[in-house]
């Protein structure tokens, strides 16, 4: 069972014991078979999915992933179970590693050429104070600053000095600190090889970062249906409410949805499609998340206040996972780099293989796989093929155009390249957050494929997202390329048994087992 200890020095923080007992079993899936969202999976089990938990073995299970990112296999055994941290970011620079200052000088006294000393300050480091072993960054000449200027190294506690205790307004239970590195160190990886090892640790660990978001979305919405339940006002129970009803109604739905967008990514992860999905996980769909868990605070009311209750908690603590340092943003402008490649596919998607891909398997339980050592120039080039096409295939009973859709797209970044705001950091980000919404509404569409009617409202919700931020984009700035009509949600389902129906929907992986059967292989 999770629970906090009264720290001395800290005050109320997660066991740190219990934290590491428990992290045998996430590094068992990563190694020697590397199961990215199975390792995170037995956390969230191991943890009771208590965020500050959660993220600090996340973190942990990041720092140990650097050792398989460097192929440092006879390393990564023997440290295996031993508590991480990742120790990049400095405050002056956040994620803008190429301007760390942390040095690393040679030990000349050193034959094999691997161990140096390390001098420099992290921040906002979790684990940092109770970690046995932190993966540094570090330049070993302080001058250059490309992308062969980081290397990446293994530090013993013993080489950290005067941590400094950084209070958040998130996940108060962890220990994020400020602290020194001033001792030995062993290369991890070839010299000059940080940045690559960290892209290569980065693109799996996108799906383990947002695993934490859907959980944490869906354990508060299933918070709130069980308290409109049974809570009474006015003499009945508020989910009896229409408005209310219409409300979690929504709520549900994208949550399910999310979940099914999740499990779907990692299904094509092993794939060309690992850095697309990872970058639009870690962005969009944890912002979307986010925005979810706030609302379904503001429909729970005065009960998401409290201390016990995982409403308003899980609202606050979720947003460490797409902000910190912007990610979401260093993401969001890595998918604007091939809005061309996807507008612009030509080749015919086979509806049937990629149901098959979803189907061949319980897509919630997910296997091994080689996202580790995927090839970076595959995975920078997905295999796109004709959107509006596969949307045709798919053949829903909704008014969503597909090549209106991809055409009034290409009119918007046309008028963009003509009016030369394409090369601002704004405009691209702005493409970027296009693309994600596009490939959400395809996302919803293969839902309602292989799920039925109950999720037909999930196309509506994207479509009417995307139309929402394409229409904002011309408002905002000043462009003439039309506008974009929303459509209209189809009836939502009567019902007596309210609660029951937005469990049943909520529940999204019974729904899928159920049918497991009468999908087939």
């Amino acid at each position: 069972m999770t629970h906090f200890v009264n720290d001395p020095q800290f005050g109320e923080i997660i066991d740190f014991e219990h934290l590491m007992e428990e992290l045998q079993g996430s590094y068992d899936q990563l190694f020697p078979d590397f199961n990215m969202v199975g390792a995170v999976q037995v956390g969230s089990k191991a943890y009771d999915d208590q965020p500050s938990y959660m993220v600090a073995g996340g973190a942990s299970i990041l720092g140990y992933s650097m050792l398989l990112a460097a192929e440092e296999y006879e390393l990564a055994q023997e440290l295996k179970g031993k508590l991480f941290t990742l120790g990049w970011t400095e405050e002056h620079t956040g994620t803008d590693l190429l301007s760390l200052t942390t040095a690393a000088t040679p030990m000349a006294d050193d034959p094999t050429g691997r161990k140096y000393h390390i001098k420099g300050r992290k921040w906002i480091i979790n684990n940092s104070y109770h970690a046995e072993y932190h993966t540094i960054l570090a330049k070993i000449d302080p001058t250059q600053d490309g992308p062969r200027s980081m290397s990446l190294f293994i530090v013993p506690r013993s080489s950290c000095k005067n941590w400094e205790r950084l209070d958040t307004h998130v996940l108060r239970n962890m220990v994020l600190t400020t602290y020194e590195v001033d001792g030995p160190g062993i290369l991890v990886g070839k010299a000059g090889h940080g940045l690559q090892i960290v892209n290569r640790m980065a693109m799996p660990a996108k799906y383990i970062c947002s695993y934490l978001g859907v959980r944490l979305a869906t354990q508060a919405v299933r918070a709130t249906i069980e308290h409109l339940s049974t809570k009474r006002i006015f003499g009945d129970h508020p989910i009896n409410f229409s408005n209310v009803y219409r409300q979690m109604y929504n709520l549900v739905l994208q949550t399910s949805y999310l979940e099914f967008t999740y499990y779907r990514a990692v299904a094509f992860s092993d794939s060309s499609f690992l850095q697309f999905h990872g970058t639009m996980l870690k962005s969009w769909l944890l912002l979307r998340c986010n925005e979810l868990m706030c609302q379904n605070l503001l429909v729970a009311g005065s009960k998401g206040f409290l201390r016990e209750s995982v409403i308003g908690r899980n609202a606050i603590d979720s947003f460490v996972l797409p902000v910190f340092d912007g990610h979401y943003t260093l993401n969001t402008l890595l998918t604007a780099k091939m809005m061309k490649g996807y507008l612009n596919g030509t080749g015919r998607a086979n509806l049937e293989e990629r149901l098959h891909t979803l189907r061949r398997q319980n897509i919630f339980v997910p296997g091994t796989g080689n996202q580790m050592n995927a090839k970076s120039g595959d995975i920078r080039n997905p295999d796109f093929f004709d959107y509006a096409d596969y949307l045709e295939q798919i053949n829903a009973p909704v008014d969503v155009d597909g090549r209106l859709i991809i055409s009034r797209v290409k009119d918007l970044l046309a008028e963009m390249d003509a009016k030369e705001l394409t090369s601002s950091a704004e405009y691209k980000y702005k493409i970027g957050v296009i693309q994600h919404w596009l490939e959400s509404i395809l996302s919803a569409a293969e839902l309602w494929k292989l799920v039925g009617d109950d999720y037909l409202n999930a196309i509506v919700q994207q479509y009417n997202g995307f139309v929402k931020v394409f229409n904002d984009i011309i408002a905002e700035g000043g462009l003439e390329t039309p506008f974009l009509h929303v459509i209209h949600q189809q009836p939502i389902p009567e019902t007596d048994d309210p609660v029951g129906y937005l469990r049943r929907l909520l529940n999204i992986e019974q729904r899928w087992q159920e049918l497991m059967p009468a999908m087939g292989d």
